[in-house]
C-alpha cells in the first residue's frame, strides 16, 4: 500500500544538485514529482547559479512541502555539492537526480521494491535512455552495471572495466551504505571510484526496461574536454596543475577503498594486486602525469625574477 510521506521521516531522499539549470531543472522536477511511489523529500542544493535558477527552485518548494530548496554562498564545485546532499539526507534510501536528466514515474517504485526486499543489493537503477536538449530519444544506454554475483572483488572489477557514463550513481542507493563510502573526492573521474567502493559494499540491480533518462546536451558536464575544466567543474578549490592527474588519482582511490570496505584479508589482497598490476600497465600514463606536476610545480617555484634573469 503507498502512503504518502510524513515529511519528517520519508523513505527516500530525492537529492538536486543545481547550478545554473534554468533550462531544465523545471523538467527536472516535474519528472521527480510525477511518481508513482510518493514517500520522499525532495532537497535541491544550489551552487550558487546565477540564472532564475533559484526563482524556480523557490517556486517548486512554496508549492510542495516536501521540497527543501538550500543554496550555496559561492560554487562550491559538482562534487562537494553531492558530498552536502549525502549529508542533508534524513532517508534511508537516497537517490540522486541530476538538474538536466528526467525519470520515468515508476523508477522510484521500482527501485525501492528491490532495496526493500532485497538486503543484499546496496544499488538498485534503472535502465538508461539518451535524450537531446529538446527530449528526443537518441537510444537505449546499457550500462552493464547489474552486479548480482556473491563475490565482492568479482562486482569491483566489473564495475571498474564496464564504466563509462556513471548513469547507475543517479539509482536509488542505501543511504547507510553511502556514508560509509568516502563520497566523492575533488578530482574528475571520482565518480567512477565512487560506485565501484559501492559494489564492494553489495550487489546491484537494474530495473528490466529503460526507467531513467540521461540528457546529453552542449553544455552538460560530459561535454568538458580540458582537463583543467573538468577539474573547475567537480571543484574549483583544488589547483588547476593537478587536473591531468587521473589516472595516478584514480588508482590511489582505488586502494584507498579497499583500505575501508568490510572485505575479507584474502579479498582485500587480491584486489590490491588487480588493482597494483592495473597501475603497472599504466605506468607510462602514470609517469607523465607525474613528471607534467614536477615541472609545473618547478615552474611556480622559481620566482618572476629568476625568471626574467634566466632568460637574458
Amino acid at each position: 500500500m503507498q502512503h504518502i510521506s510524513s515529511f519528517r521521516h520519508p523513505r527516500v531522499s530525492v537529492c538536486v544538485p543545481v547550478y545554473d539549470g534554468e533550462a531544465f531543472v523545471r523538467e527536472a522536477l516535474d519528472s521527480i514529482l510525477a511518481q508513482t511511489f510518493h514517500d520522499y523529500e525532495v532537497i535541491i542544493s544550489d551552487n550558487a547559479s546565477t540564472d532564475a535558477t533559484p526563482e524556480i527552485c523557490m517556486e517548486y518548494a512554496a508549492r510542495d512541502p516536501r521540497i527543501r530548496y538550500s543554496r550555496n554562498e559561492t560554487n562550491i564545485g559538482a562534487n562537494p555539492n553531492f558530498n552536502r546532499l549525502v549529508g542533508m539526507a534524513q532517508a534511508p534510501y537516497f537517490k540522486l537526480a541530476n538538474a538536466d536528466d528526467l525519470c520515468h514515474p515508476d523508477l522510484l517504485a521500482r527501485c525501492v521494491s528491490v532495496l526493500d526486499q532485497r538486503s543484499d543489493v546496496v544499488l538498485s537503477y534503472g535502465r538508461t535512455r539518451l535524450i537531446d536538449a529538446a527530449g528526443a530519444s537518441l537510444g537505449d544506454y546499457d550500462d552493464r552495471l547489474d552486479l548480482p554475483w556473491p563475490s565482492a572483488p568479482a562486482r569491483f572489477r566489473a564495475a571498474i572495466e564496464r564504466m563509462a557514463l556513471v548513469n547507475v550513481l543517479q539509482g536509488v542507493i542505501r543511504t547507510d551504505v553511502l556514508r560509509k563510502t568516502a563520497l566523492l573526492a575533488s578530482h574528475p573521474g571520482a565518480d567512477i571510484v565512487l560506485v565501484a567502493e559501492l559494489a564492494l559494499h553489495g550487489k546491484f540491480n537494474a530495473t528490466s526496461e529503460q526507467l531513467f533518462f540521461r540528457r546529453m546536451h552542449g553544455s552538460a558536464a560530459s561535454s568538458l574536454k580540458e582537463w583543467n575544466e573538468r577539474q573547475a567543474f567537480v571543484d574549483p578549490a583544488v589547483g588547476s596543475r593537478y587536473a591531468a592527474l587521473w589516472k595516478s588519482r584514480m588508482h590511489l582511490g582505488y586502494l584507498s577503498t579497499l583500505l575501508r570496505a568490510p572485505l575479507t584479508l584474502h579479498d582485500r589482497l587480491t584486489l590490491i594486486w588487480w588493482v597494483s598490476r592495473s597501475a603497472i600497465r599504466s605506468r607510462d600514463d602514470i609517469g607523465r602525469e607525474l613528471l607534467q606536476l614536477a615541472r609545473s610545480s618547478l615552474r611556480r617555484a622559481i620566482s618572476p625574477e629568476q625568471r626574467g634573469l634566466s632568460s637574458r
